[in-house]
C-alpha cells in the first residue's frame, strides 16, 4: 500500500476511533464535580472514557482491524510460500502500529478530558 492510501486510511480510522471513544455530554453529571487534583481528574476521565456504550464499538473496531491485518499477513505469507517467493525485505509489522496508534489516541482523549476536569470546563 502506498503512503497516501495508508495516510488516508489512518485518518479515517482515527476519526472513527475518536468518535467511538468520545462519550455524549451529560450536563447533570459533569456540573456536580468540583475542581479536582490531576490524579482524581485522570481517574474520572479514564472511567468516563472507557466505560460508556460507544466505547465498546471503538474496541470492536480495534479488534476487527487487528484481526483483518493479521489475516492479510497470514494470507500474504501463505501466498509467498506456495509460489516460492522469497523476499530479502522484511515486512513491517502493521499490527503493532495499529495498536500503538490506538493507544496514543486513547491516552490523548483521556488526558484532554482530565485537563478539562482540572480546569472545571466540561
Amino acid at each position: 500500500m502506498n503512503y497516501s492510501g495508508l495516510a488516508i486510511m489512518a485518518l479515517v480510522w482515527g476519526i472513527l476511533f475518536i468518535y467511538f471513544l468520545t462519550p455524549f455530554q451529560k450536563k447533570a453529571q459533569t456540573k456536580a464535580l468540583p475542581y479536582l487534583s490531576f490524579a482524581d481528574a485522570l481517574k474520572n476521565s479514564f472511567f468516563e472514557i472507557t466505560f460508556h456504550k460507544k466505547a465498546i464499538l471503538g474496541f470492536v473496531l480495534l479488534l476487527i482491524t487487528v484481526l483483518a491485518t493479521w489475516w492479510s499477513r497470514v494470507q500474504t505469507d501463505f501466498y509467498n510460500e506456495i509460489h516460492a517467493i522469497h523476499s530479502a525485505i522484511k515486512q513491517p509489522n502493521y499490527i503493532l502500529g495499529i495498536i500503538f496508534y490506538a493507544a496514543i489516541i486513547y491516552l490523548a482523549i483521556i488526558g484532554r478530558k482530565a485537563f478539562k476536569f482540572m480546569r472545571g470546563k466540561f
